[in-house]
């Protein structure tokens, strides 16, 4: 071989080496780490330190056709996006859902706020009918006092089933009340969508605010009016989410507006909840079955 052809042999491989390299450093191996798509945040989840990832079973809490398992999927992409979580994607396999999470943002917590977006998200409006006090003594420490009792009361985070068709017992641990609610007036189809916002008026909580359709704007306009009219307890309404109580207040007038949920909230609980309300209602809750860690 001529030392021309030697000399632009050692310049090809040269630069064939330089390319690679380049490849390599800009993350275009066969290697290549998986990023999220579709508007979710572009955290990678290849192994670099505080960049794992989780692999999470979703199994519905009755049986559900194809139809219906694609639909929740969607519905799960929604509420993912909304509450902040990092999804990559949800997959339906063997009738449950898949999806892939960074713990990027909640590390530890991660496994709760998935669980706690999957329950079925039925949102009901209901007059209060009555009101009575709750108290019970818990053991061992005399003259302490917390909900207790009926099972409803139990445990007010607790998703139990919500029939809008029906009456609904429901606690409010703050208050200390148990409360009979009418059968609802409003359900999650009368939400056109829902939106966290952040602290205002010296307030330091977020609040959650409700939008109507045309047909819910004019269910809550009717019966706040007609609450308002009321005594106590009938002068309240109750806004319950999977059987869960959020909040019953007294109303003053008519609300001919979005509905507003304030409490102790954080940004993210806010987040949580209003990706749970306004996505759209699961045809079934779900439960985390399998959670799995990854580098």
């Amino acid at each position: 071989m001529t030392e021309p052809s030697r000399t632009r042999l050692a310049r090809t491989l040269l630069a064939t080496a330089a390319v690679a390299a380049l490849l390599t450093a800009a993350g275009c191996s066969s290697d290549d780490p998986v990023r999220f798509e579709d508007g979710d945040r572009s955290d990678s989840v290849d192994g670099v330190p505080g960049r794992g990832f989780a692999d999470v079973t979703l199994t519905p809490e009755g049986p559900l056709d194809a139809r219906q398992l694609s639909a929740s999927a969607d519905i799960m992409r929604k509420r993912a996006a909304t509450s902040g979580l990092s999804v990559k994607d949800v997959t339906v396999r063997d009738g449950t859902l898949l999806l892939r999470v960074s713990l990027t943002k909640y590390g530890a917590e991660t496994k709760q706020r998935i669980a706690a977006i999957a329950g079925a998200g039925q949102l009901t409006v209901r007059p209060v009918t009555s009101a009575t006090p709750v108290q019970a003594t818990v053991p061992g420490q005399p003259g302490a006092s917390a909900p207790a009792g009926p099972p409803e009361c139990a445990d007010s985070a607790t998703p139990r089933a919500d029939v809008p068709g029906s009456e609904l017992m429901a606690c409010d641990a703050k208050s200390m009340e148990k409360y009979v609610l009418a059968p609802a007036v409003i359900t999650g189809t009368d939400v056109s969508g829902a939106e966290a916002r952040p602290p205002a008026n010296g307030s330091p909580s977020w609040e959650v605010r409700i939008k109507w359709t045309a047909k819910g704007q004019d269910a809550f306009t009717r019966v706040t009016s007609e609450a308002a009219g009321g005594r106590l307890p009938t002068n309240r309404i109750a806004i319950v989410c999977d059987g869960r109580l959020l909040i019953a207040p007294t109303v003053q007038s008519a609300i001919p507006g979005e509905a507003v949920i304030s409490g102790s909230y954080t940004e993210a609980d806010a987040r949580q909840l209003a990706a749970t309300i306004g996505a759209g209602t699961l045809p079934a809750g779900f439960t985390v079955g399998a959670y799995v860690e990854g580098k």
